[in-house]
């Protein structure tokens, strides 16, 4: 039964550490953003842009949080593919955990904001002018920045 199968793996995912999402986020992230750059519609660069900007203008960190997962939503669902988007509906339902927030709220400072905002804005113009492999570029360098922030 497909279903058991599913329920299955969101039970063994529940359990996942922080660094092992982290560790799938910088597998799968850069290629998506890669995707994204060659699969955007002009609504989809709107929206992203738009996490983008409302990010920029976040704060407070529980808005940043909350703009900073969009940003990355919309690359996701950018992709046109629907597997890609439903990984990143899972990755995001265990980046949401207590156990992953405390330790990014522990973490987070004003100067990571920034940083991950102008990180941000190197995936977005990537993607915007249609290069997959400097999406892929700076997504991984964001993903690099957010794995030493939260774990060195």
């Amino acid at each position: 039964d497909n279903r058991a199968d599913l329920l299955a793996v969101m039970e063994r995912i529940s359990g996942t550490s922080p660094a092992d999402i982290m560790n799938v986020r910088m597998i799968v992230e850069p290629q998506a953003a890669s995707v994204s750059a060659a699969n955007a519609r002009p609504g989809d660069l709107i929206a992203i842009r738009n996490a983008h900007e409302l990010a920029i203008a976040s704060r407070d960190t529980q808005a940043f949080e909350a703009w900073d997962t969009e940003f990355h939503k919309r690359i996701f669902e950018s992709t046109r593919n629907d597997f890609l988007t439903a990984l990143h509906d899972i990755l995001k339902s265990v980046r949401t955990r207590e156990q992953w927030l405390t330790l990014k709220l522990r973490r987070f400072s004003e100067t990571r904001r920034l940083t991950y905002c102008n990180e941000h804005a190197a995936v977005y113009e990537a993607i915007v002018n249609r290069d997959p492999r400097g999406a892929a570029a700076a997504m991984q360098q964001h993903m690099i920045t957010v794995r030493d922030n939260l774990f060195a």
